[in-house]
């Protein structure tokens, strides 16, 4: 089968590239700077895209979307929302022209649509978090949705923090803690919803192949750890010390602004959907998909 992949650069999209050509798919990445073999060009800020990337192809799966890890500036966060409306826009207009259409469409989307809490469990049928981050994922699933009404297979899938190596958080907090300066963050009691990028890329690749998969699913680990937890488990991976105290939240909101509220909130997400398929996390602990990526 042939598939299609906007976002194929990035940490995750490089993965689910390799999950499916390692069983035995073809991938077609849509890139802005289209170079190599296997990349077809596409600028969404002026709805353009290469057709022949869509030829034959079998399923979408639609990563892009500027990144929310940098500074939210007013400017940013028009660019957040603006590429996530206009990339689903530009695929929806190149499917809805074509004769043979894919049959499924794979949107990411994000644990940012539960509300921060220290208490619940949230499952797919949860939602409704307020502020800018919630805007933006409802807005990016009412995207995916849309591409139902072409008679396509739809799911989405909400990511949590993705663990990479020499990339994402892991990036920005592994120079910290081995030189012995990592502390949790706020109180340390907030919910963290990690998951190794190659178990998210076996995810999205299963969502892409399995004909009876849709709707939406949580991309997370099989259970979230505190940030206190997390913080403790990457000390211990490096081999150094968790001994200065966290940063208050006002220290926190100081620094990183708006963007603060990702460091803060608390999101406990439920893998039970995931159970029910039979799916197998490679790295079902967090200590694990640490000893992997920083051994």
């Amino acid at each position: 089968m042939i598939y299609c992949i906007t976002g194929g650069t990035g940490l995750v999209g490089r993965a689910v590239k390799q999950a499916l050509i390692d069983q035995g798919h073809t991938v077609r990445i849509l890139s802005r700077n289209a170079r190599q073999e296997g990349e077809y060009s596409w600028d969404p800020s002026q709805q353009t895209m290469d057709p022949a990337a869509l030829d034959g192809a079998h399923g979408i799966v639609h990563l892009a979307g500027a990144s929310v890890s940098s500074r939210w500036t007013a400017s940013h966060k028009r660019a957040i929302m603006k590429s996530r409306i206009q990339g689903a826009q530009t695929l929806y207009r190149g499917i809805e022209a074509m004769a043979t259409r894919p049959e499924v469409f794979v949107g990411a989307s994000a644990v940012g649509i539960y509300p921060s809490s220290f208490d619940r469990v949230y499952t797919e049928l949860d939602g409704g978090a307020k502020g800018f981050l919630g805007d933006v994922v409802r807005e990016w699933e009412a995207q995916s949705d849309r591409f139902e009404s072409l008679g396509i297979r739809v799911a989405k899938i909400r990511i949590g923090i993705v663990l990479g190596r020499n990339n994402g958080i892991l990036k920005m907090l592994q120079p910290i803690f081995r030189l012995g300066f990592g502390s949790a963050l706020g109180n340390g009691k907030q919910w963290l919803p990690w998951i190794h990028v190659e178990d998210l890329a076996a995810m999205i690749a299963r969502l892409a192949t399995d004909s009876n998969l849709q709707g939406t699913w949580n991309g997370t680990g099989p259970d979230s750890v505190t940030n206190r937890d997390f913080s403790t488990a990457l000390a211990q991976a490096v081999k150094r010390p968790l001994w200065l105290p966290a940063p208050p939240v006002w220290i926190l909101k100081l620094v990183l602004g708006e963007m603060a509220q990702i460091a803060i909130m608390s999101t406990h997400c439920s893998a039970q959907k995931w159970n029910g398929v039979g799916f197998k996390y490679r790295f079902s602990t967090l200590s694990a998909a640490l000893k992997d990526l920083l051994d």
